[in-house]
């Protein structure tokens, strides 16, 4: 899923967005859901967020 698709805003923490996380980060999201995905888990997304500075 792409993050034009998704809320930039999470329900649960309305002071949170979607992380802005460099490439080797990302891809390691991207492998740990694909180990998910061998292991069965096949409706698990990962998604990082960061808080907002007040």
């Amino acid at each position: 899923m792409n993050v034009s698709e998704v809320s930039q805003q999470s329900v649960a923490f309305p002071e949170a967005s979607i992380a802005d996380l460099p490439d080797t980060c990302t891809q390691k999201i991207r492998d740990f859901e694909r180990e998910l995905n061998k292991l069965g888990f096949w409706n698990i997304a990962l998604v990082a967020y960061q808080l907002k500075e007040k």
